[in-house]
């Protein structure tokens, strides 16, 4: 369970809302197979929601980075190595095998990637073969469980993240065709087909960015607090609807959308605060709460700015050296988990030095006090933001804005929350 703790303690500081819905795990063996749109994120999130442990299958370049070897052998990591990587032979990929076979046989559980691959594309990348050929020349019968991730902001510090599970994938009628290619590729196609729905992926990338666009406009939370549930339900339900549209309904629609989001930038803020009517009973019991954390936040800004050099060089060396979207947050989270420390080291060192060793307590206290603030931190953020939509509420153009919203849920019913 040491992994298990692991994972839920580095998601905790990385993430502010671990979300997990669907239905529970089966008993028994279980092959859990989730999309990958955020490098080791992933994995960790995943690890941190499923409510057992479970072997994982990485490929095998991954234990050629030093630093991902802890992890690696953590999370009972099993490697594969992949064609594309060079060195894969038939013997290779079948010990693979066999030791998922193994994890199963003792009532295990495995989760893997299908897609083989971290990616920020809006479809489902093909899926390979080897969840199926596991599944179908597996000795002992096991449950073919597809998981979607689905993250709120990908890339950002402190936002959430959301575990999907879905029904156990159908193939007894295959089962006893063994791994012949015809069975696999009829269970992969099943598995692909299953899991899509569990995400924010589709094949119709202006339809799936229009779709999301929507769905964040009727967020009833801030950001980094929405019900991703809700948002994936109204992603994926919308979605059928508008590809029926005719192409002139949807660049209106898509032009109107965009307008409002101009227009959300422009005042500062967020969807669910437009025509929010901020009755007086609701401030007043706000008020005492919100000049609390304001207060204590300022407290701590002191050891919030002592750490803001190795907080923004991880992010800078994220952005600097990923060109693709779904590895910054692993640069970010690898990067914080090096030179928050390292840095706090050398402010410990220095202060021991210059003024003597029990100077070389507050910076290790500091960097306590801006991991376990973080959560009041973000609540006086958002009193403030509270504080920037009480000011605007009577801005000209809300009732417009509330009309349009009316508009959607009634053109799309799909998109009232359930």
């Amino acid at each position: 369970m040491a992994a298990s703790r692991t994972a839920r303690f580095l998601a905790r500081i990385w993430f502010r809302e671990l979300l997990r819905e669907g239905p529970d795990l089966p008993a028994g063996p279980c092959l859990i197979l989730l999309n990958h749109p955020n490098g080791l994120l992933d994995p960790l999130a995943a690890a941190a929601l499923l409510d057992r442990r479970a072997g994982w299958l990485a490929k095998a370049t991954l234990w050629n980075i030093s630093p991902l070897r802890p992890f690696l052998t953590a999370f009972r990591a099993i490697p594969v190595t992949r064609p594309k990587d060079g060195g894969a032979t038939p013997a290779s990929i079948q010990e693979s095998f066999r030791k998922v076979h193994d994890v199963m046989a003792r009532g295990g559980s495995v989760a893997m990637f299908p897609e083989g691959v971290s990616h920020t594309h809006a479809d489902l990348e093909p899926l390979k073969t080897g969840a199926a050929r596991i599944a179908l020349s597996c000795p002992v019968p096991l449950q073919v469980i597809p998981a979607g991730l689905v993250y709120g902001d990908r890339g950002r510090f402190r936002h959430s993240v959301l575990l999907r599970l879905g029904e156990p994938v159908p193939y007894v009628d295959l089962a006893d065709r063994g791994p012949e290619p015809e069975a696999v590729g009829e269970l992969t196609g099943r598995i692909r087909a299953a899991l899509r729905p569990l995400t924010l992926h589709s094949a119709d990338v202006r339809s799936l960015a229009l779709a999301q666009q929507v769905a964040w406009l009727l967020a009833e939370a801030p950001g980094s607090r929405v019900d991703l549930e809700a948002l994936r339900r109204r992603v994926q339900g919308l979605l059928p609807h508008l590809a029926a549209l005719p192409e002139a309904a949807f660049a209106s629609l898509e032009a109107r959308v965009q307008d409002v989001q101009a227009w959300l930038r422009e005042k500062g803020l967020r969807p669910d605060q437009v025509g929010h009517p901020y009755p007086g009973a609701e401030v007043r019991r706000w008020l005492p709460g919100a000049a609390l954390r304001l207060s204590l936040a300022a407290l701590l800004s002191a050891p919030w700015l002592l750490f803001w050099p190795p907080y923004r060089l991880a992010g800078w060396i994220a952005t600097r050296f990923s060109d693709e979207g779904d590895l910054t947050a692993t640069l970010k989270l690898l990067g914080g988990l090096l030179l928050m420390p390292l840095w706090a080291l050398l402010l410990a060192g220095a202060a021991a030095w210059r003024w003597g060793g029990w100077f070389a307590l507050p910076p290790a206290v500091a960097l306590g006090a801006v991991i376990l603030g973080q959560p009041l931190l973000e609540r006086a953020g958002e009193d403030l933001q509270a504080i920037r939509g009480f000011l605007r509420r009577r801005d000209p153009a809300v009732p417009a804005l509330l009309e349009a919203r009316e508009h959607l849920l009634k053109a799309f019913p799909v998109l009232a929350r359930h």
